[in-house]
């Protein structure tokens, strides 16, 4: 008996077609150069993919040592390996992938990915313009250049473990045969996985979550409790929070 791989109850595609591969590839990411390194013998794509608001979640294997050419997609990825070993390289950087590790590719870059025959992982990846909106209801800030991560991570700091940590254990509550999450989770979800992204991982904008908030005047916090009050039986982000009746609230 084949035992399931993570998200099985959303399959993206199942070929042994490097073609058909990168034409389902491109209508979730943006169209990519797949080339097996060894010839198509023995080359089989197994890809689940859940996307839900701003977030989506995916699975892949390919069976062979295969490259991959993407340029840039608009999303943010996290790629965190399971089996085998990879490389991402994003201009002149790159990062080694092994299981307990991961590589963070930025909106607007362009990047070059090696896998083994027996590399499988898990994706995250978060909209640049979910992620902006995040930031901006974090900080206060206006954000004027593109959000961009650095190259060099630290995966100790506690946001990053705490994310590490708590993808899989999301991924398999999506993957459970059960009666699916409700809308209020998911979005309460999203939320936290766009919070643990931007606090744990270095970006060009992290002086500004790092920096101590302000307090917030009495004034601004009678208004949020009103909304959250008003809408109490759906998801209640901190962006739109921040936007009743104009006002901004920065929080970390």
């Amino acid at each position: 008996m084949v035992s399931a791989q993570p998200l099985d109850n959303f399959p993206f595609v199942r070929s042994r077609d490097v073609e058909a591969v990168s034409d389902a590839l491109a209508s979730v990411y943006a169209r990519p150069v797949l080339v097996p390194a060894r010839g198509v013998e023995g080359f089989s794509a197994t890809i689940n993919v859940c996307n839900l608001n701003n977030v989506g979640l995916a699975y892949g294997a390919f069976g062979v040592e295969v490259r991959f050419d993407f340029p840039a997609s608009g999303f943010f990825s996290q790629l965190f390996p399971i089996r085998g070993k990879g490389e991402i390289v994003c201009g002149r950087a790159s990062a080694t992938l092994s299981p307990g590790s991961s590589a963070i590719v930025s909106a607007d870059w362009a990047h070059k990915a090696n896998f083994s025959a027996d590399y499988e992982h898990l994706i995250l990846r978060i909209s640049a313009h979910a992620l902006s909106k995040k930031l901006t209801a974090m900080t206060g800030a206006t954000i004027n250049e593109p959000l961009r991560m650095d190259s060099v991570q630290n995966p100790r700091h506690p946001a990053a473990r705490m994310l590490q940590q708590w993808l899989p254990l999301f991924t398999e509550m999506l993957s459970d045969a059960g009666p699916s999450p409700s809308d209020w989770a998911i979005a309460q979800a999203e939320q936290l996985l766009m919070t643990l992204f931007l606090c744990g991982l270095r970006h060009n904008y992290s002086h500004l979550v790092e920096r101590e908030a302000p307090d917030a005047a009495l004034r601004q916090v009678r208004r949020a409790e009103e909304y959250i009050e008003a809408n109490a039986q759906q998801a209640v982000t901190l962006e739109a929070c921040g936007s009743h009746r104009g006002e901004r609230f920065q929080f970390v």
